[in-house]
């Protein structure tokens, strides 16, 4: 793990799911009615999936910045421990070089990186992993908002039809969490966040789902740790 080679080869697998899944990032963009390069512009700068393909509805409802950017803190807030978490002493050389290996680690990336020996890592196998794991968001995020745009010209209006897309991936990615983690608590948090959310409404709907999952879950995660050591006294 010292070569750009080893670092190619590793992120084969994130390379395919970040094309793919960014494929449906761009093709919601323009169905929300996007220009295409706000795709390649949001991958660069932002290049967080998650937040992206919320972005795309806040955007284009108009909704006010301060709810933009407390969505954003509540849903990528994460990656600030990313930061600090990771192997930084690993990657040497220029300032630009270590700010982006920070700026881009991502779930994927992390997972990656943080199943390898950290010994073992050069700063060249890290960066190549991110590079190309970003490079390979871009190209689908931007490929998605070309092709969206090709068939906003074919079918017009209907090319909102395209909505769709968020849904059905937010609900693949919690029936594959379900089955790697099956949490019924967890869960049911989910589901009181949502109908808070839907109950609320308007511009406050996302913040107020997204607060109380995160009460429920600092709950959750409190009651249990009580209960842990609860079963440790006895």
């Amino acid at each position: 793990m010292t070569t750009s080679r080893d670092g190619a080869r590793d992120a084969v697998p994130i390379v395919v799911g970040y094309i793919t899944l960014g494929l449906a990032a761009g093709l919601l963009l323009v169905a929300e009615g996007l220009a295409w390069w706000w795709a390649p512009l949001w991958s660069l700068v932002i290049y967080s999936g998650t937040m992206q393909m919320l972005l795309v509805p806040l955007a284009g409802a108009g909704e006010p910045l301060a709810v933009i950017a407390t969505s954003t803190l509540f849903v990528s807030g994460r990656h600030v421990f990313y930061g600090l978490g990771f192997p930084l002493d690993r990657v040497r050389g220029r300032l630009a070089t270590r700010l982006y290996a920070i700026h881009a680690i991502t779930d994927e990336v992390y997972a990656l990186l943080a199943s390898r020996d950290r010994a073992a890592m050069s700063g060249r196998y890290i960066v190549t992993v991110e590079a190309l794991s970003h490079s390979a968001w871009i190209a689908g995020t931007t490929t998605g908002a070309l092709a969206g745009t090709g068939l906003a010209a074919l079918i017009g209006e209907r090319v909102e039809l395209l909505g769709f897309v968020l849904t059905a991936l937010f609900v693949v990615l919690a029936i594959e969490n379900w089955r790697a983690h099956p949490d019924l608590a967890v869960l049911l948090s989910g589901f009181v966040a949502g109908a808070v959310g839907l109950a609320v409404g308007g511009s406050a709907a996302l913040l107020s789902a997204l607060g109380t999952l995160a009460v429920a879950l600092i709950g959750l995660y409190a009651w249990r740790r009580r209960a842990d050591a609860r079963e440790d006294g006895r």
